[in-house]
């Protein structure tokens, strides 16, 4: 009897034991609250500042024309002309407020054509070809910026070298002058990849303080304009 009552301890001993390492096995209750996974990190791009100094190319096409008399309405004039042109501008940017954005620019540009027709009749008959082989410009600038997008308007000075060869009542003439106008204007830019942008412009420029002298002339009135659409890439520093 008591070999059998050690027997049934030994077994209840071994069916405890396994019992115990098969519960151990098994995974516990839930943690509360269940672990969350690490947020992921995604970076974010910074706003683009239009603030700085920037220097650039353009190239584009002008036109213009003009009319008026010559020695108190003696004689009629009437020109038109065109030209491609090409340069590089210089500026800066002030961004604040958010996206206003205050600027200066100023740009030398060369004038590539044959030039444009400077036609007279009256009293001195002229025919005649007028050229402007070069000119720049010395703005303000306003604008807004949408982040990359920026529209402006701008206005101030313009200035450039006139030329005018022909003849005035069948004498041969060529001479030239230097003036100044005003111009005003409007664009957009795009900054496109990390400093560099691209923009696209539309300027207006009135009549030239002074024209080239022609033989016999001793007053000139009338007026004159010129349009002016280019676009640019500049880089930003």
């Amino acid at each position: 009897m008591p070999r059998f009552r050690l027997t049934l301890a030994v077994g209840a001993f071994l069916v405890g034991a396994v019992s115990a390492a098969s519960a151990a096995d098994l995974p516990g209750p839930p943690a509360y609250p269940p672990p969350q996974a690490p947020a992921t990190y995604v970076p974010v791009a910074p706003v683009f500042s239009w603030t700085g100094f920037y220097l650039g190319a353009n190239a584009g096409y002008a036109w213009s024309s003009g009319s008026g008399s010559f020695n108190g309405g003696t004689t009629s004039f009437s020109g038109s002309g065109n030209a491609f042109e090409a340069g590089g501008q210089l500026g800066y940017n002030y961004q604040f407020g958010g996206g206003f954005v205050l600027g200066v620019e100023g740009d030398f540009q060369g004038a590539f054509g044959s030039g444009g027709t400077l036609t007279a009749t009256g009293a001195i008959p002229i025919s005649a070809t007028a050229k402007v082989p070069w000119f720049g410009t010395a703005r303000g600038k306003i604008g807004y910026a949408f982040d990359r997008l920026m529209i402006y308007g701008t206005g101030g000075a313009a200035f450039g070298d006139s030329t005018l060869s022909g003849t005035a009542a069948a004498t041969a003439f060529s001479s030239s002058t230097t003036y100044w106008t005003w111009t005003v204007g409007a664009g957009a830019e795009w900054a496109f990849a990390g400093p560099w942008s691209a923009k696209l412009e539309y300027l207006y420029a009135g009549s030239p303080s002074s024209v080239p002298s022609v033989p016999g002339v001793t007053s000139v009135s009338g007026s004159a304009s010129t349009n002016l659409i280019r676009a640019g890439l500049n880089y930003h520093f």
